[in-house]
């Protein structure tokens, strides 16, 4: 998605942008080269979370089942080559093997996993939120490093044990490369003043579930050379293909 603003085009992207490049063979542009970082705005976990009618209470219950029973349980995500099947994957070589379901987004995986379709679902908190509000799904844990502001008494994995999974869902901003610096530095500060107003910070945390991070394109670059390392690699051990 880009906004165009004083003559200048803006990209908005979400986490896939740092999986793309190891999942699209002859991308078009070079991810990290041709678009300069201006922020990433928020980020968020990934929910594991269970159909209540299935027997998971918490992720332990799910770890005993699948060491005693690999691929017995089933999981689904929003596609092959999402951030949640890349979790997935990262979960099987701590050992935590589970049949992944991919589905085509968010909306059709949780309707499943609301009537019982499937026992278990990975997406973004947002995707999930107002379900586990209204109880009709359980969470189990979350994938960051630390505990989701809208999730507070949901453990994150590596609380549990599971220390080789770490994915965040992420939204940020992008230019492209040769956009004036003066260009860049005034579009930042708008943004940031933006997001620091009560109404829009309680919107993104609250309603979106939105841990907000505001950083300077440095911290941003960083991040992403990062992210497209971490997943690239997942990516290539696991022969990953998109449908």
């Amino acid at each position: 998605m880009s906004a165009n603003s004083c003559g200048y085009t803006f990209i908005f992207v979400f986490d896939t942008h740092a999986v793309n490049p190891a999942l699209i063979p002859r991308m078009p542009f070079d991810t990290l080269k041709d678009l300069a970082p201006v922020m990433v705005i928020g980020t968020s976990p990934l929910l594991i979370a269970a159909n209540p009618s299935k027997p998971y209470r918490q992720f332990s219950d799910v770890v005993t089942q699948a060491k005693n029973k690999p691929d017995a349980i089933n999981i689904g995500s929003t596609g092959s080559g999402s951030l949640g099947h890349l979790a997935l994957l990262q979960l099987a070589r701590d050992g935590v093997k589970l049949t992944h379901v991919p589905y085509k987004g968010g909306g059709p995986l949780v309707q499943d996993l609301v009537a019982g379709q499937i026992d278990l679902g990975i997406a973004g908190v947002p995707n999930m939120l107002a379900h586990v509000k209204n109880k009709l799904i359980t969470p189990l844990a979350v994938t960051t490093d630390k505990r989701s502001p809208a999730l507070p008494d949901v453990p994150t994995l590596a609380e549990l044990g599971i220390t080789g999974v770490s994915a965040y869902t992420w939204w940020g901003l992008l230019a492209p490369i040769g956009t004036p610096k003066p260009i860049l530095d005034k579009f930042h500060a708008s943004v940031v003043k933006a997001l620091e107003t009560p109404d829009i910070k309680k919107m993104l945390n609250e309603n979106l579930a939105m841990d907000t991070v505001t950083s300077t394109p440095e911290a941003m670059q960083q991040f992403l050379i990062k992210e497209i390392s971490t997943w690239a690699k997942v990516v290539k051990d696991n022969n990953v293909k998109v449908d």
